[in-house]
């Protein structure tokens, strides 16, 4: 067991003090990179009781001290990161090897700003100013109970970091930004402290000590979404929750449908208004074939992003998996409601692949 901090709650905040000396490694602003001589750190909810985060200084770094100074602590020996995830929500997770022990303590929501590395900036910071980010944060304190040399505190930032865009990543959490997978959100912080105590010089993903970081920290952080936004496998498994981050939704399948609705009327396909194609979409949005096969389509989608397979052949093999695969009803395939000699269409032949998943889900829905 980690005794070398305490946890309490505050006011909403988490603070943890250091019965030990620490060294403390933090990407806060407040008293951030490699220090020696903290004795808190602290998650603080930003939402101070309301609905919107509201700063208390005219820099991050201020209102960060100006909380830290509200809940009676030195912001002098004091570092902080700010979420707007309730922090009694926190996941913890505690693992140890003999006399090695690492706790991972984190709270997280991103469905309003997650997303990937290279994703479209959302403020451009020029003379100090900058525009706030929409709330979602993903905060990590993780605390080791044997000192770290610099270099492998360095090493457990890095391994850190990739456990947690590891975790985003398995739960399919779509970037908000573009059509990749999530990693994490723009706002996500870390703390680790680790004690003053033995030496520990390798934090790389090979040793024991690596091994206990990338457990707790890809445990904590599921079950932290999972305690925030209910983020899980029986929450991805909708058709919406797939198709999100390719803006494959109600709407924009009703303005593909408006598009080419002489192609749909040639099998006799119609939609009367947008409200009855949502109807027909949501019926269908917990299916488990559709969802597994759109889910194995949707991969063929992001591998022609990633240059690892080409389009043509993407287009194809996708066209087969959904015709072949789609169960229809009376244990037949969609085959049966629509043969592959419907795609001698001219109309069809110039279809990119998301333009072919969105006409065959409609007319999957509207049988």
């Amino acid at each position: 067991m980690n005794t070398f901090f305490t946890c309490e709650q505050k006011l909403g905040n988490t603070i943890f003090t250091f019965s030990q000396k620490a060294k403390v490694l933090s990407t806060s602003p407040l008293n951030g990179g490699l220090t020696r001589h903290l004795s808190h750190a602290v998650n603080i909810n930003c939402m101070n009781g309301s609905y919107e985060c509201k700063m208390l200084g005219d820099t991050y770094e201020k209102d960060l001290a100006a909380h830290v100074h509200a809940l009676g602590l030195s912001p002098s020996c004091t570092t902080a990161l700010s979420t707007a995830a309730w922090t009694e929500l926190r996941a913890i997770e505690e693992v140890c090897f003999r006399d090695l022990t690492v706790t991972a303590v984190v709270t997280g929501g991103i469905d309003s700003n997650g997303m990937h590395p290279g994703d479209p900036a959302s403020y451009y910071e020029e003379d100090g100013n900058y525009e706030m980010p929409l709330p979602g944060t993903i905060n990590i304190f993780l605390f080791i109970n044997q000192n770290l040399t610099d270099t492998a505190m360095s090493r457990a930032l890095m391994l850190c970091g990739e456990s947690k865009a590891a975790a985003v990543s398995q739960l399919l959490l779509g970037s908000c930004y573009s059509e990749e997978i999530a990693t994490g959100s723009g706002t996500d912080g870390i703390v680790i402290a680790s004690n003053l105590t033995r030496t520990l010089t390798d934090a790389s993903g090979h040793s024991k000590l690596g091994e206990l970081i990338g457990k707790s920290v890809k445990s904590a952080v599921k079950q932290a979404l999972l305690n925030q936004t209910a983020a899980s496998g029986p929450r991805q498994f909708l058709l919406s929750a797939r198709t999100a981050r390719y803006k494959i939704t109600p709407a924009t399948l009703w303005e593909f449908y408006i598009e080419y609705r002489e192609i749909f009327n040639d099998f006799k396909i119609s939609f009367e208004m947008p409200s009855l194609l949502e109807q027909k979409f949501l019926t269908h949005n917990r299916t488990s074939n559709l969802v597994l096969c759109v889910s194995l389509y949707l991969h063929l989608m992001d591998q022609v992003r990633w240059e690892l397979i080409m389009e043509p052949e993407a287009i194809r093999e996708g066209k087969h998996l959904l015709i072949y695969g789609l169960y229809w009803k009376d244990g037949d395939f969609f085959e049966k409601a629509y043969p592959a000699k419907a795609w001698e269409q001219p109309g069809l032949l110039h279809f990119s692949l998301k333009e072919q998943l969105m006409y065959l889900l409609l007319l999957y829905i509207a049988i």
